[in-house]
């Protein structure tokens, strides 16, 4: 063996270089920040995505509640008692013979306009008013 190549050996069995422990803590701190970014991320879209979940099954039950209500009235569309209340409740249709009475109610009275007087008084004259009446007493 040569000089040489003895040198080459021993450079290459040299031993590693040392990493310091504080960049392997780093590293490590960094993949598990990573991770729980990661799951953190999926976690509140999961989230979000139970909460609409949530609303929408409200929205379900509340529309089928009022299919349920509208399809009755279908029902009650057709029967012969249902009709002659909307056309006498609503369009004030009366039979044959009958004589339709309507009720006027008079308007209710307009509210009394504020006072004149009071209006044109400055809150430094109802002070001084106040003032002149605890001293009076």
């Amino acid at each position: 063996m040569s000089l040489a190549t003895l040198g080459a050996r021993n450079r290459s069995k040299s031993p590693a270089r040392h990493i310091p422990r504080w960049v392997k803590v780093l590293v490590a701190a960094i993949v598990v920040a990573a991770v729980l970014a990661l799951f953190a991320v999926r976690y509140l879209e999961v989230y979000r995505l139970n909460r609409e979940a949530v609303r929408l099954a409200g929205l379900k039950r509340s529309l089928q509640e009022q299919n349920a209500i509208l399809r009755e009235e279908m029902k009650l569309l057709h029967t012969p008692g249902y009709i002659e209340k909307v056309a006498r409740e609503q369009l004030g249709l009366v039979r044959p013979g009958e004589i339709a009475v309507l009720i006027v109610r008079p308007p209710a009275p307009p509210p009394a306009p504020p006072s004149l007087k009071q209006d044109r008084v400055s809150p430094i004259g109802r002070l001084i008013r106040a003032v002149k009446r605890r001293l009076s007493l």
